[in-house]
């Protein structure tokens, strides 16, 4: 099945965080910070973020007070279900649903959470002011269909899980535990040197062609569900992998895509419209900036 696009942009997250900075450190005592004795002041540390990135930093400000203003004009309201729903959304598509690897991004980003929930809610905004204005008929998610029908359709796909160790030993021990009856899942969480996937039992999900190394991949796609009972080495080290489902490639009807269908074309009118009806939003507004 077709993924979809979203607009959220990790700048922006990044450039509340600055804002929220100059914002917290403007409020507290005049000296922020002593060097060998010497006084690194309020104003100076104000300065210096407006030199930097002031004016960056305002005018995200702006432009997220705009799409405010016009989602209470629109009686828009975009509740933290639906924030928290797009979210991992994000994470699923971006991250394989791997929270960890989410938040991660973000710390090496220095984004908080909520600037980047806030970021999610200015798109879902976005996102219904199209939406509301925008009609689409029967025959254009019929047409849309027979133009990418191919995107519909899925995919030869397995659903895998493995451990990783860096021996080939270790991985003959580990595939011992396995046949004695321990928990595959237990034995990913105690023994896989795979960060991502260890606290999830060794679970990757489904998978596609194209989406693992080929050592890996040539017995993901050969083998039978159940135990491949040798270890398989890559550049990453020996994995003990599991088969747990396979799902074959087929044609997927009008019918069954119908509302993914209409999903998708909503989608890419969505896209195709939002930085012009952000442009029209920020333009109409009366802004006057006072930033020295």
């Amino acid at each position: 099945m077709k993924k979809y696009q979203y607009a959220v942009v990790i700048a922006v997250a990044v450039l509340l965080v600055a804002a929220a900075a100059v914002v917290y450190f403007s409020g507290r005592s005049e000296v922020v910070a002593l060097v060998n004795g010497e006084k690194i002041t309020k104003d100076e540390f104000y300065n210096a973020l407006v030199e930097n990135n002031g004016q960056a930093v305002l005018e995200q400000l702006i432009s997220k007070t705009v799409i405010f203003q016009e989602a209470k004009k629109q009686n828009i309201d975009i509740p933290a279900r639906d924030v928290e729903a797009r979210k991992e959304k994000i994470i699923e598509e971006n991250f394989n649903g791997n929270e960890e690897h989410f938040r991660l991004y973000l710390e090496q980003y220095g984004v908080k959470e909520e600037r980047f929930d806030d970021s999610i809610k200015i798109d879902l905004i976005l996102e219904r002011i199209i939406t509301d204005k925008t009609e689409i008929t029967a025959e254009e998610i019929r047409d849309y269909y027979a133009k990418h029908s191919a995107d519909f359709n899925t995919p030869h796909r397995v659903n895998v899980r493995h451990i990783l160790l860096e021996k080939e030993e270790e991985a003959w021990e580990i595939i011992e535990k396995l046949e004695q009856g321990e928990e595959f899942a237990e034995l990913a969480g105690q023994y896989s040197k795979d960060p991502g996937t260890a606290a999830a039992g060794g679970e990757l999900g489904f998978v596609e062609k194209g989406d693992l190394v080929k050592e890996f991949e040539e017995v993901a796609f050969s083998e039978p569900v159940g135990l491949y009972r040798q270890p398989v080495k890559t550049a990453y080290g020996y994995h003990v992998i599991e088969v747990l489902e396979i799902q074959e490639a087929r044609e997927v009807t009008f019918s069954e895509a119908e509302e993914q269908v209409k999903e998708a074309l909503l989608r890419e009118i969505i896209n195709s419209q939002v930085n012009e009806v952000y442009r029209n939003l920020r333009n109409s507004a009366k802004v006057e900036i006072m930033l020295e």
